[in-house]
C-alpha cells in the first residue's frame, strides 16, 4: 500500500507579506502618532479615510513625518533593528522610505478618486479642499471644458475613479505630487494615458492648467509634425512643448530641430514652451541659434535678439556662461529668461558691447572683465539700473 502524498509546501511571498505589513503599520502605529501630533484629526469618524482621501491633508501628514521623524523611530528600523537614517535604504519590510511614501502616494490618489466620483458600491462623496484649491480647480475646470471634447471630460460614474487611477497610478511615487492630485484627476483620462510619464514634469497647477489651455487642435497639430519617436520623447519630457510645436509649423521646426537639437538633447522641448521666444528665433540663422544651443532653454526671446544685436558671434556663449554662472539660476532666469527684463538686457548687452578689450587677446580678455559687470549689478541692482 503506497504512502499518502504529502501536501506540497506552501511558498512565501514575503513580498506581499510586506506589504499587508505596511499597510497595517500605517493604519495602526503610524496613525496613531500622527493622532498625537495633530490630535485635531481625531474629530474624524474615520481619521485614516478621511486623510488618505483629502490631499491637502495627507500631503501634511507626509511632511510631518518629514519634520518630526525621531516620533517615528521606533518603525524605521532595518531587519537587524538599527535605525535607518535616510529615505533611500531598505527598512525591516525590505522597502525604502522612499517606496513607502510612492505607495502611499498611490493609495492618497485612489481614495481621492473613489470619494470624489464613488465606486460600484459606494457613492461619491463630498471632497474637502481649501477655498485656493477650489478657485483652481474651477478654472482648470473652465479650462478642460473650453478646450477639450466634452466626451473625455471626467464624469461622476461609478467607474471614473478606477479609469482615473489605473491611467496615472505608474508616474506616482512623490509627496510633493500629492496636492496635485486633485488637478490631475481633471485632466481627460486619455490625455493621462498618451502623456505617459511626461504627467510627472507638470508640477504646479499652474502647469497643469496651461497643458489643458493648449488644447486638443495644437497637441494634434504637434503629431502631424513630429515623428512618432519625437512625439513620444516630447510628452515624455515635456507636454507643454506641443503649443511651441504647433506655433512653429512643420518647415521652421524642421529647421529648429536640425540647427539645436543635436546640442540640446530633450532640452529642446523646453525651449519650445515659450512661443515668444520660437517667435524671437524667426528671423535668426542656424549658427546663430547654435552658438546658443546650450542656454536657449533658459533664456527669452528678448535675450535672442538683443544678443544677436549688440554682441559679436563669439562673444556670445562666453556672455551667457559666465551670466549664469555669476548672477546664479534664479537671478539669471529673472533678467535674462523669459519673459526677459528688456532694461537690463540691453544694459548688459551695451556695457559689454562698450568694454576694451585686449587685441591680443580679446576673447579671453573678455571672459576676465565680464564677472565685474554682473558683479556691479549684484552689489547695487539700483545704482546699475540707474547707470551709476
Amino acid at each position: 500500500m503506497s504512502e499518502r502524498a504529502k501536501p506540497a509546501t506552501k511558498v512565501v511571498d514575503r513580498d506581499a507579506q510586506n506589504r499587508k505589513e505596511i499597510v497595517r503599520t500605517i493604519k495602526g502605529a503610524v496613525t496613531e502618532r500622527v493622532l498625537e501630533l495633530i490630535p485635531a484629526l481625531s474629530s474624524y469618524e474615520d481619521p485614516y479615510g478621511t486623510v488618505m482621501a483629502t490631499p491637502d491633508l495627507l500631503f501634511a501628514c507626509l511632511q510631518l513625518v518629514k519634520t518630526r521623524r525621531e516620533k517615528f523611530h521606533d518603525l524605521l528600523v532595518d531587519a537587524e533593528g538599527t535605525l535607518v537614517e535616510t529615505d533611500d535604504k531598505p527598512l525591516r519590510c525590505d522597502r525604502t522610505l522612499e517606496q513607502i511614501v510612492g505607495m502611499v502616494v498611490r493609495s492618497g490618489a485612489k481614495a481621492y478618486a473613489d470619494r470624489r466620483w464613488g465606486t460600484a458600491t459606494t457613492p461619491a462623496s463630498k471632497v474637502a479642499m481649501t477655498p485656493q484649491t477650489r478657485s483652481l480647480l474651477d478654472k482648470l475646470s473652465d479650462l478642460v471644458k473650453g478646450k477639450w471634447s466634452e466626451a473625455e471630460q471626467p464624469k461622476p460614474v461609478p467607474t471614473q475613479g478606477d479609469k482615473f487611477y489605473a491611467a496615472i497610478k505608474d508616474h506616482l511615487d512623490y509627496d510633493w505630487q500629492v496636492p496635485l492630485i486633485p488637478y490631475f484627476a481633471e485632466i481627460p483620462v486619455k490625455l493621462i494615458v498618451e502623456l505617459g510619464k511626461g504627467v510627472t514634469t507638470l508640477k504646479t497647477p499652474e502647469g497643469i492648467a496651461s497643458l489643458a489651455d493648449i488644447g486638443r487642435h495644437s497637441m494634434e497639430q504637434a503629431r502631424k509634425i513630429l515623428s512618432d519617436e519625437m512625439m513620444r520623447e516630447m510628452l515624455d519630457t515635456q507636454p507643454l512643448a506641443a503649443k511651441g510645436v504647433a506655433f512653429l509649423g512643420k518647415e521652421r521646426y524642421e529647421f529648429l530641430h536640425g540647427a539645436v537639437y543635436e546640442k540640446m538633447g530633450d532640452r529642446f522641448w523646453q525651449m519650445c514652451v515659450d512661443c515668444d521666444r520660437l517667435e524671437a528665433m524667426e528671423i535668426q540663422n542656424a549658427k546663430d541659434l547654435e552658438n546658443m544651443a546650450d542656454w536657449l532653454h533658459l533664456i527669452a526671446g528678448e535675450t535672442i535678439s538683443q544678443l544677436v544685436h549688440y554682441l559679436q558671434f563669439s562673444q556670445i556663449p562666453i556672455f551667457l556662461g559666465v551670466a549664469l554662472e555669476k548672477l546664479g539660476s534664479g537671478k539669471f532666469s529673472e533678467v535674462f529668461g523669459p519673459p526677459g527684463n528688456k532694461k537690463l538686457i540691453k544694459m548688459f548687452c551695451e556695457k559689454t558691447q562698450r568694454t576694451p578689450l585686449d587685441p591680443g587677446d580679446p576673447l579671453e580678455d573678455l571672459r576676465r572683465r565680464l564677472p565685474d559687470v554682473f558683479g556691479a549689478y549684484l552689489r547695487s541692482p539700483t545704482d546699475f539700473e540707474k547707470g551709476l
